[in-house]
């Protein structure tokens, strides 16, 4: 993680405590492993950015390294995941996110998802989820009864997708 902090944010007491140590140790945070819900295979990695300024500033390529050795190793892609709230509301405590844009940078291409919606993103990490891995899934049918049975109680608008899709 950086020395310094660049946005103000609440930081955990580790990383206050890391960012009092001297130059000779580094880390940095994993934000997001994708897994699979019944298997937990990992799918992928990401690193969510708060897109404060629509400048899309990513990770220099020397940030990177240690999430793209990891993807390498793991043979899954990694992903830098921008979203952008509303501050217009924050004043209430609520930041709500209205947009995310997707950049994948390993394996590398130009292959950016821009201007999504909440329900988009959802989208995307169904698809991951479902598409890319689902039909390899060792606990399928576990994966199937934890869909159908949706404990949580959030809404799921695609169930039934998942549902036939999972069943073929």
């Amino acid at each position: 993680m950086p020395r310094n902090k660049i946005f103000t944010t609440i930081d955990s007491p580790f990383s206050s405590w890391h960012r009092s140590q001297h130059d000779g140790v580094n880390m940095v945070d994993l934000d997001v492993v994708g897994i699979c819900p019944a298997c937990a295979k990992p799918l992928f990695l990401a690193d969510t950015i708060y897109n404060v300024d629509f400048r899309f500033r990513g990770k220099g390529s020397w940030h990177q390294t240690p999430y793209k050795f990891l993807a390498v190793k793991a043979e899954i892609p990694y992903y830098e995941i921008f979203y952008t709230c509303d501050e217009s509301k924050a004043s209430r405590g609520i930041r709500p996110i209205i947009r995310f844009d997707i950049s994948r940078i390993y394996p590398h291409c130009d292959k950016k998802w821009s201007n999504l919606s909440p329900d988009n993103m959802l989208q995307f990490l169904e698809h991951m989820a479902l598409k890319s891995h689902g039909p390899d899934c060792t606990r399928k049918d576990y994966l199937i009864r934890k869909i159908t049975k949706n404990k949580c109680g959030n809404r799921f608008i695609r169930q039934q997708n998942y549902v036939e899709f999972l069943s073929i």
